[in-house]
């Protein structure tokens, strides 16, 4: 059977996060009594049931604890705060972000709770750990989760509500051989017209429809709006919503000095802050089209990336959806064949998309 290894697990003294945690709270104390946040563990081996995906952790896995071993029965995704203190001032400081709890239940029904910072935090991992921490907080409503999965070497867990899939927001009009056409009303089948190999076939199609709880929840998976002509020459040619980790198509001479290409992919969240680009508020259905290989299409006028899937964006799409993809591409459920198929372009991290986009 598979296996997957966790780091950086706080573990909590009592009760565990549910659905009715929204606004408690954990601290730390020197008293060890008297402390809600016990320990921190590490190197837990989670052994995952045949079939699994990659490094998902579905609920039903199992690990052995101090020679005991336990399931992992529950699991809640919450937006929570982290109060810590800095090593070099002494003073306090928080970081919020999307944070997973698990609980781990042996076979005489004794448990293990666990809080555990996703990979939506920054900060060093190795300042996560009790003596560090003096608090964490539950900031929004936790809700259930099927499956968790290992991101950055172990240090961070992420719930299928993956942030770097890319999608369009229902609505969209993609360019077809008839057409703009709603995203939504393309299906398999359909031609696409690509920047790179004129009209395509859509071998896939899927979605993932937010929810008031979900984004108050994961607040970091909001979409972004491009304002019309928000990326120059008046494009797009009206306002655009996308998913955040959706890659798109910015061309010129400044690509090209910096990264030696003419045309680059930036991620739609890295581009906040600049005009008429933010963040939306309301909860959006997400669209994927995906054709044979990585295509640029032409959504609302601007040319940008079309589904590309990865161990990341495979693990955020969920079972039904993945086991789609595999009937259509089995060579997708190795890592060979997610390293086959390629990017159409470049695509920038964070600080090369800053240095792009600085003025």
């Amino acid at each position: 059977m598979p296996e997957v290894v966790i780091n950086d697990l706080v573990q909590l003294s009592g009760a565990g996060v549910d659905a009715g945690s929204l606004g408690a709270t954990y601290a730390y104390d020197a008293d060890p009594a008297a402390t809600e946040l016990s320990g921190v563990l590490d190197g837990v081996t989670f052994t995952t049931p045949d079939g699994t995906f990659g490094e998902q952790i579905p609920t039903g896995s199992t690990t052995v604890i101090d020679g005991v071993e336990y399931t992992l029965t529950e699991v809640y995704s919450f937006w929570g705060e982290f109060t810590k203190i800095d090593p070099d001032t002494g003073e306090p400081f928080s970081d919020a972000g999307q944070s997973i709890a698990l609980t781990l239940t042996d076979a005489d029904g004794n448990e293990i709770n666990i809080i555990s910072p996703s990979d939506s935090f920054t900060g060093d991992p190795a300042q996560w750990s009790p003596g560090t921490i003096t608090e964490i907080g539950v900031l929004s409503e936790p809700y259930a989760t099927p499956a968790i999965y290992e991101v950055d070497d172990g240090n961070k867990l992420g719930d299928d509500d993956e942030v770097e899939t890319p999608c369009f927001v229902l609505g969209s009009l993609i360019d077809t051989d008839h057409g703009p056409k709603p995203v939504e009303q393309i299906v398999s089948g359909d031609l696409v017209l690509t920047r790179d190999n004129g009209y395509q076939t859509v071998m896939w199609t899927g979605y993932h429809a937010q929810t008031d709880r979900s984004l108050t929840a994961r607040p970091d998976l909001a979409a972004v709006i491009v304002r019309k002509g928000a990326l120059g020459a008046g494009l797009p040619v009206r306002d655009m919503r996308v998913s955040p980790w959706h890659r798109l198509l910015i061309c010129g001479q400044r690509a090209e000095l910096l990264f030696g290409e003419y045309e680059v992919l930036v991620p739609a969240v890295h581009m906040l802050g600049q005009p008429g680009i933010e963040r939306d508020t309301a909860p959006q259905t997400y669209v994927h089209l995906m054709f044979e290989e990585h295509q640029i299409v032409r959504a609302d006028g601007a040319w940008s990336e079309s589904f590309q899937p990865g161990a990341k964006t495979l693990a955020g799409i969920g079972d039904e959806q993945r086991a789609e993809i595999f009937a259509l591409f089995p060579q997708l459920a190795e890592e060979m064949g997610q390293a086959d198929y390629v990017s159409a372009r470049l695509s920038l991290k964070e600080h090369e998309a800053r240095a792009l986009l600085a003025a």
